[in-house]
């Protein structure tokens, strides 16, 4: 298959052709959005342009060919902001997040403060992760609905989007340091977890290690038993802020207890035997040498109290942001932070501006963290209620999702109630993405294709570019590697089951009209390209079409592809030591697609 045969299959978006004619002479993308329609704007809001950029594309047999799509550089559209790391973006080291610069871009120029119907707009992320679009919608004044399955994930996400009043935070921190300096650092069994999975805890953690983490649950869990007045040295806009919210004292020490416990598990991976630089939880060489002459591992007290600081600073730079104020003990470069401001989002030093609480969106904005599957969910709150809805999904066959947190999970899985009773085998299986299949779970004869899963006319289907990718599932299905077999599986699961149930999700919870920003990169699989960009477009078009669709959709029913665009990949930390067969994978792709209107 050529490249002229690769672009075929793929529907492509209907254009305006006088919007045409001016691309073609200014070598511009001029995406008909029809923002018009859009229930997430109460205002005009312009159409966007993106440069037309030449991009070198790899077919299934590894020959490269020019292709030229819109760039969507989120860096340079956000070029106030220098900095991924900002707020509490970087609360936790989390495997595969993508930078803030993409929600704030999609969010700030496709929604406005009040929607079509005069409501502040709902922003969704059906793959939540660490919560960097529930940060920038709240920091844009958006309601947000996350949708997450991974318990740790959603604890981050949690503790990045809820701002607590910065004396609490400092309070907080000077008594645990204190009952840290006063409590012996020893073996406290009364404090110590068990571990799930089968996993053994003394391969990955030595006692010196073992010894620091009982400690710091004993001080932890004792504290949060106590009791405190949370209030104690608010300063009144604090205490306005809270009253406001309604907020009692048991909803300012769950906060409080979700903080200290996730830099609980922050701290587990810095004193475990796992490699740091590695995604996943892995005993390196480097480390075992580390290990055999005595320079790991570090204290993990004095870990603790690294991480409880710098989250501190963080918390502090979010309630800075989302209140208008200077309180100090936030991070030293704060103009890398934007103050909330609809009409002026460029970045400039906080002012002691307090703005009154019924004028302030981000306060006022709610979030909603589901612990659910991408798969799966309905909130009959949110149907046909989302206006925007923004995701960058894990990657196919990418990596063991689960092996990245576990350590950390099993530390803290007695101490978060929606992590009590986790079924550690079930959610290592059930993730999105995970390369850890069991074919022998599989009753259907291999391999199963795209082709197998699909209602609609063979005519249709053969106009997509979907045969490509039953191609590509054979060829992998016939490789000579070891995983042969559950690599074309899961390649098949990834877009037959995982892909087209969660496009279907987010489907029924979008209003009609509402965008979806869907990000994805290709990645290669037993030596093929796989161009999953496309492939998402075409199953998004035709979700009605499929057996396994999942839902109530009617044949003819899905999603318009808006456009795709690229933007340059910088951020490699999934993809380190990994080979890539034909070169590194330089780019990702968004595919923009819309829920048709009424």
């Amino acid at each position: 298959m050529d490249s002229e045969e690769l672009t075929q299959g793929l529907s492509q978006p209907s254009r305006d052709p006088e919007q045409e004619d001016d691309a073609d002479q200014n070598d511009m993308s001029l995406l008909n959005f029809r923002l018009e329609d859009t229930p997430g704007t109460n205002e005009p809001v312009d159409i966007p342009n993106y440069p037309i950029k030449a991009i070198t594309q790899v077919d299934e047999h590894g020959n490269e060919y020019t292709d030229h799509a819109p760039e969507i550089d989120f860096r340079a559209l956000e070029s106030t902001l220098t900095k991924t790391d900002i707020l509490t973006h970087a609360i936790h080291k989390h495997p595969a997040i993508f930078i803030p610069q993409i929600p704030r871009h999609i969010i700030r120029t496709y929604t406005t403060e009040l929607n079509a119907e005069g409501k502040r707009p709902v922003v969704m992320d059906p793959f939540n992760g660490s919560g960097t679009t529930g940060v920038e919608s709240k920091i844009a004044g958006r309601d947000y609905l996350g949708v997450e399955i991974n318990p740790l994930s959603k604890l981050v996400s949690e503790v990045a989007t809820t701002p607590i009043p910065y004396n609490v935070l400092k309070n907080v921190r000077s008594d645990i340091i204190d009952r840290l300096d006063e409590c012996p650092t020893e073996y406290y069994e009364d404090y110590d977890v068990e571990f799930l999975d089968q996993t053994g805890k003394h391969h990955w953690f030595e006692d010196q290690a073992i010894d620091g983490l009982t400690t710091i649950r004993k001080v932890i869990t004792e504290y949060l038993r106590s009791d405190h007045d949370w209030q104690r040295g608010l300063e009144v806009r604090e205490r306005k802020a809270i009253s406001d919210l309604g907020l009692t004292d048991e909803d300012l020490n769950e906060r409080v207890s979700r903080w200290l416990v996730l830099m609980i598990a922050n701290t587990v991976f810095e004193v475990s035997n796992a490699d740091p630089g590695v995604s996943k939880a892995h005993k390196s060489k480097r480390m075992r040498e580390k290990i055999d002459n005595g320079e790991h591992p570090p204290d993990a007290i004095t870990e603790y109290k690294k991480h409880l600081k710098k989250s501190e600073a963080r918390l502090i730079d979010l309630w800075n942001e989302v209140y208008r104020t200077n309180a100090p003990g936030g991070t030293d470069d704060r103009t890398t932070v934007v103050v909330n401001d609809a009409e002026n989002s460029t970045l400039h030093r906080f002012s002691n501006e307090w703005v009154e609480l019924e004028e302030n969106n981000a306060h006022q904005a709610t979030t909603d963290i589901k612990l659910a599957d991408a798969r799966s969910f309905s909130f009959p709150k949110y149907k046909n209620g989302v206006d925007l809805a923004i995701t960058s999904p894990p990657y196919i066959n990418a990596m063991n999702y689960f092996r990245g947190t576990k350590l950390r999970i099993f530390w803290i899985h007695d101490l978060i109630e929606e992590i009590t009773n986790l079924d550690a085998t079930k959610l290592r299986k059930s993730i999105i993405g995970t390369n850890s299949v069991s074919i022998s779970d599989v009753d259907r004869e291999l391999p199963v294709l795209l082709r197998d899963e699909w209602k609609g006319t063979e005519a249709e289907y053969d106009a997509t570019s979907l045969p490509m990718l039953d191609t590509h599932i054979e060829e992998i299905h016939g490789g000579d590697l070891t995983e042969a077999t559950s690599r074309a599986y899961t390649t098949w699961k990834f877009f037959a089951e995982d892909m087209l149930k969660s496009l279907t999700r987010v489907y029924e919870h979008l209003k009609p009209g509402g965008l979806f920003f869907f990000i994805v990169g290709e990645n290669t699989i037993s030596g093929r390209r796989i161009q999953n960009h496309r492939f998402i477009a075409d199953i998004a078009q035709n979700l009605g079409k499929f057996k396994t669709q999942d839902g109530h959709l009617q044949e003819d029913e899905g999603y318009n592809l808006v456009e795709m665009g690229w933007d340059k990949i910088t951020n490699r930390d999934l993809f380190q030591g990994r080979s890539h067969g034909y070169g590194v994978i330089e780019h990702e792709w968004v595919v923009i697609l819309q829920k048709p209107g009424e």
